[in-house]
This record gives C-alpha cells, sequence and structure tokens, in this order.
C-alpha cells in the first residue's frame, strides 16, 4: 500500500535507515524494558558506534529516553507516538 504523505514525512524526518526502523520497533514492542547498547547491538547485529547514533537521534527526536545508561521507547507525545504506531504497521504487515 502508498504510504501516506504525513508518515513518509515522518519518516523522512526521523527514520534514517532501515538499522533505525527496526531499533524503532524492537524498542516499541517492549516499552517496558530498559536497552543497553550492548543489548540492542546484539539484537540487530549491527555496530556499537551505529547503534550509539541512532540512539542519539531518536533521544533528540523525543521517541527514547536514556537513564543510567539504559534506553526505553519513550515518545514525547501522543502525537509522535501515533505516527510511530503508523510506521510499524507498514513494516509489519
Amino acid at each position: 500500500p502508498m504510504i501516506p504523505d504525513h508518515i513518509a514525512a515522518f519518516l523522512r524526518a526521523t527514520i534514517k535507515s532501515v538499522w533505525a526502523l527496526d531499533l524503532l520497533v524492537l524498542m516499541k514492542n517492549a516499552p517496558d524494558r530498559g536497552w543497553t547498547v550492548s543489548s540492542l547491538n546484539d539484537r540487530l547485529r549491527a555496530s556499537t558506534s551505529l547503534v550509539e547514533e541512532i540512539l542519539a537521534a531518536f533521544t533528540r527526536q523525543g521517541l527514547v529516553t536514556e537513564a543510567d545508561g539504559a534506553y526505553r521507547y519513550a515518545p514525547a507525545n501522543a502525537e509522535i507516538e501515533a505516527l510511530e504506531r503508523e510506521v510499524a504497521r507498514y513494516r509489519d504487515p
């Protein structure tokens, strides 16, 4: 199906790679879990620097929070959460 314009705009602004999308969906599916860079790297089989880069961007964009080295999916507001939920639906039809 065709991706709606508002979802495409969100993806262009926040999701810079398939790795980033996979990381976000993984974290969204376990919102109560605190993820370390290492645990995310193990699940994604990516590089540590890539995971760190994605997490830094997601933190700035209000998609995740960090406390004591643990990252959690935590959208900054309901609009971001709704957009991310729609993105996940296109990722996992």
